[in-house]
């Protein structure tokens, strides 16, 4: 801006000079003379007219919409009172924020422009838009209206992001700082803006990882943040839990992920002074585990309930009662949800050979729990049965938890499942949870277990009696299930359409066998198998021994077979030979070519260079 009024002039007479321009509209005239009283080096005690002039001064910046002025106003202003009037400072913030946020809000009154079509604030107008603009003179009504809402976002989105940089690594103004942060995750969640959000994030983590830097440095400065202070530990871990809640709302799983990260840092760096109250870690539990629900990890889920369990068990000493139940049915049926062999890599991940980069994941994930190993099924049903959680959760739970995991009959349990998941699906309702989010992963879970015992007893059955058995599914559902259960090598099968039946094979019922070692069944199937295997050999020697005109007609077969391969054998080799010396010379030829070619790109290079040079010697 233009620096062409008195430095040297008193705050008042700046003030009221600022006034004698607005009052003649002069608005831009007004900020530039306050702005040179700021700027001034005079000004280095802070006094009451200061806030006046500076309250004046944002309200000119949000009227023109220049938040570069802004910004540089206020930085001057947090130097002058950053150790002696924060409040003032703290009141100037909020009343640019205030005045942003009510001109956003009177803009989206006034403008047809909906908050998905505009795409980032960072980036201004496109060039061909102002372009279409001039070119056709008066613009329309309509194209005037929907870029009313779009400078303003931009202008709090600005006024946010500046005023968070301002106050950065600074602990006279961390409780503004704070505020401001979670102000603007409002703003984000209002308009929806999903960009914006990112960006906040990666700054916030940014400041942080300032911070932690400037713990290292050999000489702190007065004013720097300390991560040993409880109550600045305290502050960054409820605007995680703030962010956290943010991105959940917002759907952005990747960043409550990383929000997460964040999250276990911080109660990390505090665990030794206990800054995290239970309250807060439950909540972080809860949180977390509808993000591993979303993320598809339905056994990191369980566990994050699990955990949260536990911490309302040791907060409350009479953890009794409804609370007890609705926690005990949620860890309950997150745990049924759980399928057999989730914490093993996947099929996809052996052929990739990344087992070892699956189990890091794993192990990473596993420590924003708070947990020294990786959680298993087993582990966590073992753990809920120590707790008695199946005791205390509500009944209908308790019997469907008794039907799977105890008395499990594979041709009636998939329609005593379907009558019990409704039950639960209504209590969900009844009770304001949303129990029916685990229907869909328990009844998988007791098909693929249905199918690994029929497999094992049945060699055949129809497709309409595996309906019955598992009425979940209709036909087309019913054969993409079993498509998918061959894919994960649960159980292999030959679907044969034409006799509408499904067939297990001898190597199916060996796999079956090997999954159910985990449950402890393999030693008897094994037996069984065995029996089978020795049983049939004895009666194929007996065929064989009462059927030996068919074992001559097989020797004599057998014999013509070895005598055509002994007469040609050896045309058969020259056939073989030539077709690798043909193989040979192809590649020999290819590569021939291969050098004539970089040999003619070669040249033509040479040429064009020498070319080169010739005419810069002839310049």
């Amino acid at each position: 801006m233009r620096a062409n009024y008195h430095q040297n002039q008193k705050p008042e007479a700046a003030l009221q000079r600022a006034y004698e321009f607005i009052s003649v509209g002069k608005q831009r005239d007004a900020l530039q003379n306050l702005y040179d009283l700021i700027k001034g080096r005079r000004q280095k005690q802070w006094s009451q007219i200061h806030e006046q002039i500076m309250l004046k001064y944002v309200e000119l910046c949000v009227s023109l919409r220049n938040s570069t002025v802004a910004k540089d106003g206020l930085y001057q202003y947090k130097m002058l009172t950053q150790q002696v009037a924060v409040k003032s400072l703290e009141t100037v913030l909020s009343a640019l924020l205030t005045l942003a946020e009510k001109k956003t809000l009177e803009a989206q009154k006034s403008s047809i422009e909906k908050m998905e079509e505009i795409d980032d604030l960072d980036v201004a107008d496109m060039p061909e838009n102002l372009l279409l603009s001039f070119v056709s003179g008066a613009v329309p009504q309509d194209r005037m209206d929907r870029t009313v809402l779009s400078p303003w976002l931009r202008f709090q989105w600005d006024t946010y992001r500046n005023c968070l940089d301002l106050l950065r690594n600074n602990v006279y103004v961390e409780q503004i700082y704070h505020h401001i942060a979670r102000q603007s995750f409002a703003f984000c969640l209002q308009y929806q803006r999903r960009n914006e959000f990112r960006k906040l994030s990666d700054m916030l983590r940014l400041h942080l990882t300032q911070v932690q830097k400037a713990q290292q440095a050999q000489t702190i400065p007065a004013h720097a943040i300390k991560l040993t202070n409880i109550d600045s530990l305290t502050l960054m871990l409820e605007t995680r839990l703030c962010q956290l809640d943010t991105a959940i709302n917002m759907e952005l799983w990747q960043e409550a992920y990383k929000t997460a990260e964040d999250l276990h840092n911080l109660m990390q760096i505090g665990k030794d002074k206990k800054i995290a109250k239970p309250s807060s870690y439950a909540n972080y539990y809860d949180k977390i585990a509808l993000v591993f629900w979303k993320g598809g990890n339905n056994l990191l889920h369980a566990a994050s309930l699990l955990q949260k369990f536990n911490i309302y068990k040791d907060m409350k000493k009479q953890f009794t009662g409804e609370e007890a139940t609705d926690q005990a049915t949620r860890v309950l049926l997150a745990t049924l949800s759980i399928p057999d062999g989730a914490e093993n890599p996947s099929i996809l991940s052996k052929y990739l050979d990344v087992e070892e980069q699956h189990v890091t994941n794993t192990r990473i994930l596993s420590t924003l729990l708070r947990m020294a190993i990786i959680p298993t099924r087993n582990g966590i049903l073992k753990e809920i049965a120590r707790l008695n959680i199946p005791e205390i959760a509500a009944p209908e739970v308790f019997k469907l938890y008794k039907c799977i995991e105890n008395d499990f009959d594979p041709l009636i349990i998939a329609s005593n499942v379907q009558g019990m998941i409704l039950e639960i699906e209504r209590l969900g309702e009844k009770l304001g949870y949303e129990f029916g989010q685990y229907s869909s992963s328990i009844k998988q879970n007791v098909a693929v277990k249905i199918m690994k015992q029929i497999s094992s007893i049945y060699e055949s059955i129809t497709l309409e009696h595996l309906s019955e058995i598992i009425p979940f599914y209709n036909r087309m559902q019913l054969e993409q299930f079993l498509v998918d259960i061959c894919k994960r090598h649960l159980v292999f099968i030959h679907i044969d359409h034409r006799q509408n039946c499904i067939y297990f094979g001898p190597e199916v019922a060996i796999l079956a066998s090997e999954l159910e070692n985990e449950n402890g069944n393999i030693s008897e199937v094994s037996k069984i198998k065995m029996h089978v295997a020795s049983f049939y050999s004895i009666l194929q020697d007996i065929y064989l021994e009462i059927d030996q005109i068919s074992v001559k007609e097989l020797q004599e077969k057998l014999a013509r077979q070895i005598k055509i391969y002994l007469t040609h054998k050896d045309d058969d080799f020259e056939r073989i030979l030539g077709r690798r010396k043909k193989i040979e010379y192809y590649k020999e030829r290819i590569e021939q070519m291969k050098k004539e070619k970089m040999l003619q790109v070669q040249m033509l290079a040479n040429k064009q260079e020498e070319k080169r040079r010739t005419e810069e010697y002839k310049n």
